[in-house]
C-alpha cells in the first residue's frame, strides 16, 4: 500500500484493513441482448451520419483519445454491424482492470495505487460511509470531541446495515439489478455496490434537490449512465445525456438493461417524453433555448480542450433556465501538448452569466469540489 492510498481516503485505516465483503459479478448473456445489440447499432449509424461545427473539434481531449486507442474492437464490430458480437462484447465488458474510469463497474483507474481487493473494497466502503454522512444517515465526526465524541465510529458500520438505512431515507434501492454489466463491489445482501454507483446516487440527490418531476435536466459526460438510472428512479425521467458515441453505445446499454426498452430514447429515434435521451455530444446544439432545468457534469470537464469546454459553457448557459452543477478536481495537471486539466471553477469566474450560489469540498471524494451556479 503507497501514501497515495491513505490520502484518498476520508476515513484512514488505523490497523490492519478490515476484512470486507466484497465480490465480482459477471452480466448474464442472453437473446434479449442481441435486440438490444441491433438498437444501438442503429442508433451509432444514425449518430455518425451526422454534420456538426462542434464535431470537428472533438478530436484534443483525453476521452476523444481513449476512443482511438482502446476502443479498436468495439468500434470495429459497430462498423460490421454485428449485433450478437457486440451484445457479447458488452456483456464482458468490465470484467478486465481499465486505467481509465466512469464507464465501467469494475476494478478501475481509481484504484491503480493497489489493486488487492482488501485496499479496493475498504476505499469503495469508505465512499459508502461519505455518502452517509452527506445524507445525514451518519452524524459528522468531529475530532475535537475525540473518542467521546465518536470520532472513528462511522467506518466500523456494518456496510448492509448502512445500505438499508440509506435506501429507507431515499425511498428507493441503491444497488443496481445484476446480470447487465460486470460488477465488482462491495457486496451488501441485495447485490454489489462499485464506487461508481455511490458517488451516482450523491449527484442524483443534489440534482433532485433542485428539479421538479416535470423539469427536464441535462448531464454532460454521463458516462455509464448511472446518475440518469437513479434519477429515473426518483421519478426525474426527463434526462438528456450528452456524450461520445461511443460512450453512449455503453450508456444505452446498461440504462436499456436496467430500466427497459421504453425508458431510454436512442439517436435517430422519435423524441417521447419521460425518456433518458441519449445523446452525441455535438448535439447539445440543437437543445432548445432554456430547455433543461439544472444542468449538471461531473468528473470530465477538466479533461476536454479548451476549446470544447468554452462551446459546452456556451450552450450549458443557453439551453439552461435554472443551475449548472459541477463536481470535479482543480489539480491542473500537465498533459501532453504543453496543455493542463482546466480549472472549472477559475474559468466560470469570469463569466456575467454564471453566479455561484455555493463552493464546497465534495463529500465522496478528497481533491474535489462540488458548485452550483445559477444562470444568469
Amino acid at each position: 500500500m503507497t501514501d497515495i492510498f491513505q490520502h484518498t481516503l476520508v476515513h484512514p485505516i488505523h490497523g490492519e484493513v478490515p476484512l470486507l465483503p466484497f465480490d465480482k459479478k459477471d452480466a448474464e448473456w442472453d437473446q434479449g441482448k442481441v435486440a438490444t445489440a441491433r438498437r444501438l447499432i442503429a442508433a451509432y449509424k444514425a449518430t455518425m451520419s451526422q454534420e456538426s461545427p462542434l464535431r470537428q473539434i472533438m478530436n484534443g481531449d483525453l476521452w476523444s483519445a481513449l476512443t482511438r486507442d482502446h476502443f479498436g474492437q468495439l468500434l470495429g464490430i459497430l462498423h460490421a454491424e454485428d449485433a450478437e458480437q457486440l451484445s457479447r462484447y458488452l456483456v464482458d465488458f468490465g470484467r478486465e482492470y481499465t486505467w481509465f474510469g466512469g464507464i465501467t463497474t469494475g476494478v478501475d483507474g481509481y484504484t491503480y495505487w493497489d489493486r488487492d481487493d482488501r485496499f479496493v473494497a475498504y476505499s469503495y466502503f469508505d465512499k459508502l460511509v461519505c455518502l452517509g454522512e452527506a445524507l445525514g444517515v451518519l452524524s459528522a465526526e468531529s475530532p475535537e470531541q475525540g473518542p467521546s465524541g465518536k470520532w472513528g465510529n462511522n467506518i466500523q458500520s456494518d456496510p448492509e446495515g448502512l445500505v438499508r438505512a440509506i435506501e429507507a431515507q431515499l425511498g428507493i434501492k441503491i444497488v443496481p439489478p445484476q446480470g447487465t454489466v460486470h460488477v465488482a463491489g462491495l457486496s451488501v445482501g441485495s447485490g454489489l455496490l462499485h464506487y461508481r454507483h455511490i458517488n451516482a446516487v450523491y449527484l442524483a440527490t443534489r440534482i433532485r434537490d433542485f428539479a421538479a418531476p416535470q423539469d427536464r435536466i441535462c448531464e454532460f459526460g454521463g458516462g455509464l449512465g448511472l446518475a440518469a438510472y437513479y434519477l429515473n428512479l426518483f421519478g426525474r425521467k426527463n434526462v438528456t445525456i450528452f456524450d461520445l458515441p461511443i460512450v453512449n453505445i455503453l450508456s444505452g446499454y446498461f440504462l436499456i438493461g436496467t430500466l427497459g426498452q421504453e425508458a431510454v430514447c436512442l439517436e435517430g429515434e422519435e423524441p417521447r417524453p419521460d425518456t433518458i435521451a441519449i445523446r452525441a455530444n455535438w448535439n447539445c446544439e440543437k437543445a432548445a433555448d432554456g430547455a433543461f432545468r439544472i444542468t449538471a457534469n461531473q468528473d470530465s470537464f477538466p479533461e476536454i480542450n479548451r476549446h470544447i469546454f468554452d462551446e459546452y459553457v456556451e450552450q450549458i448557459r443557453r439551453t439552461t433556465s435554472g443551475f449548472f452543477l459541477s463536481i470535479n478536481h482543480e489539480g491542473e495537471q500537465k498533459i501532453a501538448g504543453g496543455e493542463k486539466h482546466l480549472h472549472v471553477s477559475k474559468l466560470l469566474s469570469t463569466s456575467p452569466d454564471f453566479h455561484r450560489m455555493y463552493r464546497s469540498p465534495y463529500w465522496l471524494r478528497r481533491g474535489y469540489v462540488e458548485e452550483l451556479y445559477r444562470i444568469v
